[in-house]
């Protein structure tokens, strides 16, 4: 009889822990693709309709996407990512405020500049 008593006990905490968890989650949000531009999230609410911009090389794109019943969201662009070399920010926000960022920072644009040969 206890046996029982206790494992109802754990199984009910286990219910209540496992939404609790996930409601807790912290958002991300990645690019999962450049060409064309797809962008994806999770940890959002639930059935949030979320604002999704990326920024690169002085350029910004906007789309929306409604979240899924676990708080996962994928964002079709109609665009490819540039190509340039430059930093790559994705931002996701949804209705209620929770938000995430991603950056790619690029930092071998340049390549090495080797200073010419002088011959004498």
């Amino acid at each position: 009889m206890i046996r029982r008593l206790v494992l109802a006990v754990v199984g009910a905490m286990l219910a209540v822990a496992a939404p609790a968890a996930s409601a807790g989650a912290l958002a991300r949000v990645w690019i999962a693709d450049e060409q064309p531009l797809v962008v994806r999230g999770s940890g959002f609410h639930h059935a949030e309709q979320v604002t999704v911009v990326v920024t690169k090389v002085k350029q910004t794109f906007r789309a929306t996407a409604v979240s899924s019943s676990t708080g996962g969201f994928t964002a079709r662009f109609q665009i490819d990512l540039p190509t340039r070399c430059g930093t790559t920010v994705v931002s996701a926000t949804d209705a209620h405020g929770r938000r995430a960022t991603s950056r790619t920072v690029a930092n071998d644009c340049g390549g090495i500049r080797i200073p010419p040969i002088v011959r004498g």
